[in-house]
C-alpha cells in the first residue's frame, strides 16, 4: 500500500497476497511436473509392452521356423526311403505337423493379425506339401483286372473301400469318445492339459470336467456337451441338433446346423458353412471350476460370446441370417 508521497507500506494483507500468488505459481509447476512425469511413464510403459510383444513374436518365429524346417527336412528324405516305412514315416511327420500347429493356436493370443495371417498361410501350404508327397509316395491302389478261366471274358474287380479314417487331431487324441449312442458320457481332470476328441456320438450327453488343452467334436446329433475351459481352441464339425457349452480361447464351427451354443471365448467365434445355430453366454458350474479357469488361463472378465464371424456372410452393413442370439428368457441353465 502506498501513501501520498509515493511510499509504499507493507501490511499484512500485501504479505497474504504475495505468498497465495507463490503457492498458486508453485502449485502449477508442481502438476505441470507430475503431468510430465505421468507422461513420461506412460511412454515408456508402452514402449515396454511394445518392445515384449516384439520379443514373444520375434521368439515365436524362431520357433515356428526351426519346427517348420524340421518338418520340410523330414518331408524331403521320404524320397529315399523304402516302400514299407512310409508309412510310419508320414505317421512321424503328421505328430510334427499337429505340435507346430498346436504351437500357433497358442501363440494367437500375442501375434499380430497379419503375422498371425501370414502364418496359417504357411501352415496351408505346408498341409498340402505333405499330403501332396503323401499322395505322391503312398498313391491310392486302382482298380485291378483279373481274369476268369480259359474261355471267359475278362471281369473288373474293385477292391473293397477301405475305412475312412478320421481326421488326423481326432486319431491323435490322447482322449476320446466315438461311436456312442444314448449314452451319459464323463471325463475327469485327467484330461488336464490333453487333447479331447468326441466323434460319431448320438443322442449322448457329455461332461468334460477339467482343462484340456483342445477339444475336437466331428459328426454328433442330438447330444449335449458340456466342457471345462479349454486352454486352446475348440474344432466342431458336422453336428446336428445339438446343444455345447464351452469355454476356450477360440472356437471354430464347420458345417452344423439347428444347434444351440452357451459359451465363453476370449476371441471372435468362427462358423462356416452352419445355419440355423444360436449363442448365449457361458453357465455351466461344477466343483473346480474356478481351479480350471486358472489353470487354463482363461479371463472370465473377457467373453465374446455375441461377436460371431460368419466366414460365408460378407455384408458388412447386414446380420447373417445364418445365427442369432438366445432370447435370455429361452435360456437354460446347467449344472
Amino acid at each position: 500500500m502506498a501513501n501520498a508521497d509515493g511510499a509504499v507500506f507493507v501490511t499484512k494483507e500485501n504479505i497474504c497476497d504475495s505468498e497465495f500468488t507463490k503457492q498458486f505459481i508453485a502449485d502449477k509447476l508442481q502438476k505441470r511436473e507430475d503431468e510430465r512425469l505421468a507422461h513420461v511413464q506412460k511412454r515408456k510403459e508402452e514402449k515396454s509392452a511394445v518392445s515384449a510383444a516384439q520379443e514373444n513374436t520375434k521368439s515365436f518365429y524362431e520357433q515356428f521356423s526351426k519346427e517348420k524346417n524340421d518338418l520340410e527336412n523330414e518331408l524331403s528324405l521320404c524320397d529315399s526311403l523304402d516302400k514299407n516305412k512310409l508309412v510310419d514315416k508320414f505317421d512321424e511327420i503328421s505328430v510334427m505337423y499337429q505340435k507346430l500347429q498346436r504351437f500357433v493356436t497358442e501363440s494367437t493370443m500375442f501375434l499380430p493379425a497379419y503375422d498371425l495371417q501370414q502364418t496359417q498361410e504357411n501352415l496351408s501350404k505346408l498341409q498340402t506339401s505333405i499330403q501332396e508327397k503323401r499322395n505322391e509316395l503312398i498313391p491310392k491302389k486302382k482298380f485291378a483286372f483279373k481274369s476268369k478261366k480259359k474261355g471267359t471274358v475278362s471281369e473288373k474287380v474293385e477292391e473293397k473301400p477301405k475305412p475312412v479314417l478320421e481326421d488326423e487331431d481326432v486319431l491323435l487324441a490322447d482322449c476320446k469318445f466315438s461311436d456312442r449312442n444314448g449314452e451319459q458320457l464323463v471325463m475327469d481332470s485327467t484330461i488336464n492339459k490333453k487333447d479331447v476328441a468326441l466323434t460319431c456320438l448320438d443322442s449322448c450327453i457329455v461332461k468334460l470336467h477339467g482343462t484340456p488343452s483342445a477339444v475336437h467334436i466331428n459328426k454328433l446329433s442330438n447330444c449335449t456337451i458340456l466342457s471345462g475351459p479349454v486352454s486352446g481352441s475348440i474344432f466342431i464339425r458336422e453336428c446336428k441338433n445339438c446343444t455345447f457349452v464351452v469355454a476356450c480361447q477360440q472356437l471354430r464351427i464347420h458345417t452344423t446346423t439347428d444347434t444351440k451354443f452357451y459359451i465363453h471365448v476370449t476371441s471372435r467365434a468362427i462358423i462356416e458353412d452352419c445355419s440355423t445355430v444360436s449363442f448365449g453366454p457361458y453357465n455351466w458350474t461344477y466343483d473346480d471350476i474356478e481351479k480350471h479357469y486358472e489353470m487354463s488361463g482363461l479371463d472370465k472378465r473377457r467373453n465374446s460370446w455375441d461377436d460371431i464371424d460368419d466366414f460365408n456372410w460378407l455384408a458388412a452393413d447386414k446380420h447373417s441370417p445364418n445365427w442369432s442370439l438366445i432370447p435370455e428368457d429361452d435360456r437354460k441353465k446347467f449344472t
